[in-house]
């Protein structure tokens, strides 16, 4: 079995994140019954029909509902658990993965009706950012990328780093075992413990298969750390850029947000904190009730703190050209909720003048 220790970080990390941002609305997709037309499986893995070729993919979620204007939304994501940056070739893929995909809906002449049409949508998460060419190239073809390098994922990524490290630790010193099996079994088991494996399918056989069952345990630090993020929200710009904001305190947040869909925030950053790349977000009329944090995109990051002179006049027009408005989408028990986060320059600025 050939699997490096950063590969199936990658893999555990992914099945996290479909947990922690489960709220956001995405069901995940994991057998080609859910949508016999476009899904297959390729050994253990699951695959996505295009136009020319098909494309494995580890994580595949399909929003409940349909944004005005487009096709029904379905969303890819990969991680990528890396020492070094991620580099282009993996968002050049995701490029190609997106652009195949899309265009298979090439009805023939024996076809009376139009099957149903997706779109299509990629997500990178990377625990050590990217290099500056991926970062073009992602933006200039919307594929999304997030930032898990930061220190409030500390916690999480060493646990999934343990993890990965005892289980292949564990395999070399004994058991011989197929590496499509063994990420196809630990996928299961995650998904299984954090409920994100669709209700209406039945649990793959592999789920009691031998001799993994006794690796079960060394996912449990993973699970319960997941479980005390409880979630992460995904919150949509004015500009390219995805934000991915963890709260202190996810329930005090909801409950904020539910009473006050629509309400004024607080931006603000330090630079004592992370260098700066660390921003904060409460509401500017009680900013005690609830804190949302987000690491700053790379390339705003890097823009803003070019010169020092310039950096605080430089913040502020990101926050108003970028973050004037952030939207907040999330799917709880059958109902629909849409927060929308409304930068308030003054409250800001009275709010810094008084710390």
């Amino acid at each position: 079995m050939q699997i490096s220790e950063e590969s199936l970080s990658g893999y555990i990390l992914e099945e996290v994140l479909a947990y922690l941002i489960r709220t956001t609305g995405y069901e995940l997709l994991v057998d080609p019954k859910q949508d016999p037309r476009e899904l297959d499986r390729r050994g253990n893995g699951l695959v996505i029909k295009g136009r020319g070729a098909v494309h494995q993919v580890d994580v595949l979620g399909e929003l409940k509902w349909i944004p005005a204007f487009t096709f029904p939304l379905r969303l890819i994501v990969e991680a990528k658990f890396r020492k070094n940056k991620t580099g282009i070739d993996v968002v050049r893929n995701a490029v190609s993965v997106v652009l195949d995909v899309n265009q298979n809906n090439s009805p023939t002449r024996e076809q009376k009706i139009f099957f149903p049409k997706y779109q299509y949508v990629y997500a990178i998460f990377s625990t050590s950012g990217f290099t500056k060419p991926a970062i073009d190239l992602a933006i200039a073809h919307q594929i999304s990328l997030i930032d898990l390098s930061g220190n409030e994922y500390a916690q999480l990524r060493n646990a999934i780093k343990r993890a990965a490290s005892d289980i292949l630790r564990k395999i070399d010193s004994g058991i011989e075992i197929n590496r499509e099996q063994l990420v196809s079994k630990l996928r299961n088991i995650l998904r299984k413990e954090l409920g994100t494996f669709p209700p209406h399918l039945d649990v793959p056989n592999n789920m009691s298969l031998e001799p993994l069952d006794s690796y079960r345990r060394y996912l449990d630090p993973v699970i319960s750390i997941a479980k005390e993020y409880k979630e992460l929200f995904v919150g949509m710009t004015n500009g390219p850029f995805m934000l991915l904001l963890k709260s202190n305190n996810p329930d005090r947040f909801l409950n904020f947000a539910k009473q006050r869909p629509s309400h004024r925030v607080i931006i603000n950053w330090s630079y004592l904190e992370n260098m700066g790349e660390i921003w904060r977000i409460s509401p500017a009329d009680a900013p005690n009730k609830y804190e949302l944090s987000f690491k700053l995109p790379e390339r705003l990051y890097k823009w803003i703190f070019d010169t020092e002179k310039e950096r605080k006049r430089r913040a502020l027009r990101v926050k108003k050209e970028y973050f004037s408005n952030i939207t907040i989408y999330r799917y709880e028990h059958g109902n629909d909720y849409l927060f929308r986060l409304q930068f308030d320059p003054e409250a800001t600025q009275k709010y810094i003048s008084r710390r």
